[in-house]
């Protein structure tokens, strides 16, 4: 063969292998955009009851008789049921239950973390499915977490802190802030608040003579409201500054739409500010610009929290203040803030709450943030604490808030069951991956919790939104796992909260036992009798407990 035919030869076949070797990185590409299209669902939300599938729609059109002013938002997942439920068991002690609960309720694992124990399949189906929790009460678990300050109140914090470690008044040492100041001068700037007129700014300074100029150089009377990018010449004392008024990103001396679409376009990286507009999107005026920011200016235009300058100072407030003042920061309910605190550390309270922990006093977690359970988890949280700067009960609260509103809130998950259940694809980290606790049954607890609280300050009937998740192929469900085969002809569930069990088909008869909501009995006789104004059934529970009770407590397992 010729040395010419030889080297033609390799040539070629160096570009078959080329050609294979480009085929093969062009199908892993192609392989892991499938993969990756394959784990991104479209999600979608849909105003109303009619948006929901049949099986939710009963329990939705009674609520809705009960509280005309309630409204229902369907959110699509996009996800079948036994995705989202492969996606939830695929790792141990991803969900769990107390340690004391019922054996069926429990994994097999045999994994166990501070009195925890792996969630078996068929409770997590239970407790996950929004189909079992669609009662007055239940339902608070799918309530939207925006601060609305004609709905939530100071009283209405008070009341859920009552009896708690959080019912007193502290002393904030170096932190409480002096919200009276209307401006402050910075470096070269002056910080104003929104809505005030130049001749008050200048007042609150202490400054008789002055000129205000535009960016054109033309001089401003001094009763306009105040705007970003002004000259405030201070001809006493021979000095310039440039106004930044807290919210005006648009510097026209108006804060509204346009402010924080330009905002939360800045804070995607759609946008670049200057800097006196970077000054101005810092509504918390924290140095860092984030979605409490856009939160916080949000809730100021549609009338919900203030927008305001502080001073350090040391004053003594309640814990319900603090709550308030966090809720206004973060665009967080003080509701969902105060239950959210006593799930983490309980209504007497924690080590972590407690600024006295050894190694770390005066530091404080009320959110467990960073509370790993492996190790030590107070000194975790704590060391988070500290490494956070929250050496105070105001500034934990405030900033745990925040923290939660810039984690969780501004990405979707904004009502109890989505921060246990995520099921919101916000394009970061994936479903099923950003959960804020493993306790299945925390959503539930919340929602009761939160229930009491509007029921005891007479809030039931306000305008409140329930965000609730839909499923793709969610199969027929009944009843919490138990004994007693939900499918068989005599089987009901109970669908009532605290209902007791008789001993005879009477409401003087003894109470031997309450039964749980939407727990699966054997119904014996459906009507042994009337009496009292109601129809008795007779029926065992999966113990073999038998009694009676009312049967419209009963509804037949589908």
């Amino acid at each position: 063969m010729s040395k010419k035919r030889y080297f033609m030869k390799k040539i070629i076949s160096m570009q078959l292998l080329l050609i294979v070797i480009l085929a093969m990185i062009f199908n892993i590409i192609i392989g892991v955009s499938t993969s990756y299209a394959a784990t991104t669902y479209k999600q979608e939300k849909k105003q109303g009851i009619d948006a929901f599938p049949e099986s939710y729609k009963s329990y939705l059109k009674e609520l809705q008789n009960l509280h005309p002013d309630w409204s229902f938002t369907a959110f699509n997942t996009g996800m079948t049921w036994k995705d989202f439920i492969s996606k939830e068991t695929n790792s141990h002690l991803k969900n769990t239950v107390h340690n004391s609960s019922d054996a069926l309720w429990k994994d097999s694992c045999n994994k166990v973390a501070s009195g925890y124990a792996c969630a078996s399949q068929a409770i997590l189906e239970y407790y996950a499915d929004p189909r079992n929790f669609l009662t007055e009460s239940s339902i608070f678990q799918f309530l939207e977490m925006t601060y609305n300050s004609s709905v939530h109140t100071k009283a209405g914090v008070d009341s859920i802190l009552k009896g708690s470690f959080m019912d007193k008044t502290v002393t904030i040492s170096g932190s409480k802030t002096d919200t009276s100041i209307k401006a402050k001068i910075s470096g070269e700037y002056i910080l104003a608040t929104p809505n005030n007129k130049i001749q008050d700014i200048a007042n609150n300074l202490n400054i008789s003579q002055y000129k205000i100029k535009d960016s054109s150089n033309k001089e401003i009377s001094n009763s306009t409201n105040v705007a970003t990018d002004y000259i405030f010449i201070d001809s006493s004392n021979n000095k310039t500054y440039t106004i930044v008024t807290i919210g005006d990103i648009n510097s026209d001396g108006n804060i509204d739409a346009v402010d924080y679409i330009r905002l939360k376009n800045r804070i995607a990286g759609r946008t670049k500010l200057s800097k006196t507009q970077e000054l101005s999107a810092d509504t918390l005026i924290d140095n860092t610009i984030e979605a409490t920011d856009y939160i916080r200016l949000k809730n100021f235009i549609a009338g919900r929290s203030k927008i305001e300058l502080s001073s350090t100072k040391v004053e003594t407030m309640s814990y319900a203040e603090i709550i308030m003042k966090a809720a206004e920061e973060s665009g967080i309910s003080p509701y969902s803030i105060a239950i959210k605190i006593f799930q983490e550390v309980g209504r007497q309270g924690s080590s972590s709450v407690t600024g006295t922990y050894q190694g770390y006093e005066g530091y404080y977690n009320f959110f467990n943030y960073g509370a790993y359970d492996s190790g030590n988890a107070i000194a975790n949280g704590l060391k988070y604490a500290k490494d956070k700067g929250w050496n105070n009960q105001y500034i934990s609260i405030v900033e745990g808030a925040k923290l939660m509103a810039n984690s969780y809130v501004s990405v979707g998950q904004n009502t109890a069951y989505f921060y246990k259940f995520d099921v919101v694809d916000e394009g970061k980290n994936g479903v099923c991956s950003h959960q804020y606790m493993t306790n299945i049954q925390d959503p539930a607890s919340q929602a009761t919790t939160l229930y009491n609280t509007y029921a005891k300050n007479n809030m039931l009937n306000v305008a409140l939104n329930f965000v609730i998740p839909v499923f793709n192929d969610m199969p027929s469900r009944c009843g919490l796992p138990g004994q007693i085969d939900s499918n068989l002809d005599t089987s009901y569930y109970i669908n009532g909260t605290g209902v007791n069990l008789r001993n005879n088909p009477t409401t003087s008869a003894n109470s031997i036992g309450t039964l749980t909501l939407n727990e699966v009995v054997t119904v014996e006789n459906f009507n042994v009798g009337s009496s009292d104004g109601y129809n008795w059934a007779k029926i065992k529970r999966g113990n073999g407990t038998t009694g009676y009770v009312a049967n419209k407590y009963l509804t037949k397992c589908k």
